[in-house]
């Protein structure tokens, strides 16, 4: 901690001073000066601010006082300690009544003067902390006056403040907004429609940048992010000035978009004549964003202007045009679910003409995908495990948006279904062999008992069975029995013909005609062979 500065005022130069017989620094204070006449004083005072004056008055100038009167006008924080030959009760209370810190009598007792300046220093310590820590309160509350603002601006438009308290809100967090209109806009930028490359996350902090830059130049503004979304509360001085500020709006979706590449949506809420009442213009601008999914987006759209447009009659989207598109969904291949989504989106345009609409329109849609995939057991989790986020979000994509969603949604299905149904074909596979293996010496065994056991056609059965395998299942059946009976013969002494009814022949003849065909020899000719061929080893 640094030394106190300390202004000496003597009635004459010594040799003796008090700047010499005093260890000023040791006591943690340095001298700044002597000087010895009262317009000297006050001057450096003036000019020096010091910490404390150590000043001699003399019994006919105690009533006086001018150093310590006038020094105090100039800085009141100085502290004045005197020093006198008048040691009468009167005369100290005379000067304490000035604020002087201390007084001391003549002639001087140094060890005295040094306890008084032990305490002084102790004083001005604590003083200097204090100060410090107001100081470093105001540091933290300047820094921290950017969020507080924030979030009272949020509390504002989402209703959270009551009339009761605003004023000590606006005055604490320094808002600015005298009125007597407010407008709100909303800015919503595109993430799907985002430059190649750039973080979703920075090109929103750009565009709040400029917006803060642009509407600030024109208007009286605030500006901050709430929900993902830029929003502006703005000083209005008419109602008529709402045109003029959507005007400017239109301007700054073009300029964002040639300067940063991003696609923004500028929604406009009605005007209000009370800073309460903001809450209502700002759900009417995030009302008016939403409607891009109409309008389309990179352009500005005033709640005002759209909403006498909406219309009460409504004839739902035809079934057969939801039913065409999950059909292609089926069969694909991509070029047909390309075409089959704009198909359905026209219908959808066609159908929803104002924003209630589209929002039953693009719900029915979600709930039929919704279906479409847990009926075939299929796993898209947006779709199948948070459905309910879709019904928020999807009515207020843009058209360009909702199509590429609904496309990428509906190739992933179609890719989903076509693996579901190979891994289906190779499980039933799977389990037909299954059921030879079982039941190969049943000589009743056929193809009827197969399908009936797995619960499919024969047609179905046989037509995947011979692109799956690349045989018949009859030609599996009997290939698969004549490997049971070359192993029996080898493994076994049994004669021929029990043989044959072990691997699902009753008749031995035809077993022997079977396993001759197959084989090329007889099954007596086939065992003689295998024996000649072990006992040759």
């Amino acid at each position: 901690m640094g030394k106190y500065s300390v202004l000496l005022v003597e009635d004459a130069p010594v040799a003796s001073s008090l700047k010499e017989i005093i260890p000023w620094g040791e006591l943690g204070f340095q001298v700044i000066g002597s000087v010895f006449s009262t317009e000297a004083a006050l001057s450096m005072i003036g000019a020096t601010k010091p910490d404390v004056v150590l000043t001699e008055v003399s019994v006919n100038a105690l009533t006086d006082l001018a150093v310590v009167k006038r020094g105090k006008e100039q800085s009141p924080e100085t502290a004045f300690v005197i020093l006198t030959d008048c040691n009468d009760f009167e005369c100290a209370q005379q000067a304490m009544r000035l604020g002087v810190t201390d007084y001391l009598t003549m002639p001087l007792d140094v060890a005295e003067l040094r306890a008084v300046l032990i305490r002084l220093r102790q004083t001005l310590n604590q003083k200097r902390n204090t100060l410090q820590n107001w100081r470093a309160m105001q540091h933290c509350y300047r820094d921290s006056l950017p969020v507080m603002q924030t979030n009272f601006y949020a509390a504002l438009i989402d209703g959270q403040i009551e009339r009761q308290t605003l004023n000590a809100y606006l005055h604490d967090y320094q808002v600015g907004l005298t009125g007597p209109y407010y407008g709100c806009l909303v800015l919503h930028t595109s993430t799907a429609q985002a430059p190649d490359g750039k973080d979703v996350m920075a090109l929103r902090a750009e565009v709040m940048k400029q917006a803060r830059d642009f509407f600030g130049a024109l208007w009286t503004t605030v500006t901050f992010c709430y929900l993902r979304n830029t929003v502006i509360v703005v000083e209005l001085h008419t109602e008529n000035d709402a045109a003029g500020l959507t005007d400017d709006a239109d301007r700054f979706c073009k300029l964002v978009k040639n300067a940063l590449g991003a696609v923004i949506t500028v929604g406009v809420g009605p005007v209000v004549d009370d800073l309460l009442e903001l809450p209502v213009a700002y759900h009417g601008a995030r009302t008016a964003v939403s409607y891009r999914s109409l309008y389309g987006a990179c352009k500005v759209i005033n709640i005002k202007e759209i909403a006498p447009t909406e219309v009460s009659d409504f004839t739902p989207i035809p079934d057969a045009a939801l039913a065409e598109l999950l059909k292609v969904v089926h069969v694909g291949p991509d070029e047909a679910i390309v075409q089959a989504v704009d198909v359905y989106l026209e219908n959808v345009n066609r159908t929803a003409t104002c924003m209630a609409h589209h929002t039953v329109v693009i719900n029915d849609l979600v709930s039929s995908l919704y279906r479409f995939a847990t009926n075939n057991h299929l796993q898209i989790p947006e779709l199948t495990d948070h459905p309910k986020d879709l019904y928020a979000r999807l009515p207020e994509l843009s058209p360009q948006t909702l199509r590429q969603w609904l496309m990428t949604l509906c190739q992933t299905l179609n890719r989903q279904l076509a693996q579901a149904r190979d891994n289906s074909s190779s499980a039933l596979i799977q389990s037909a062999k299954e059921f030879v293996r079982a039941h190969y010496s049943d000589e009743q065994l056929s193809l009827n008992d197969v399908c009936q056991a797995l619960g499919v056609s024969n047609s179905y059965f046989s037509t995947l069975f011979k692109r799956e395998v690349g045989q018949s299942f009859i030609t599996y059946l009997t290939d698969f029995r004549m490997e049971r009976a070359s192993r029996l013969l080898l493994e076994t002494t049994e004669k021929s013909q029990v043989i044959g009814h072990l691997v699902g022949y009753a008749d031995p003849n035809y077993f022997s005609s079977v396993f001759k065909k197959h084989f090329g020899s007889s099954p007596t000719q086939y065992r003689g062979r295998l024996v000649k061929v072990s006992s040759g080893k």
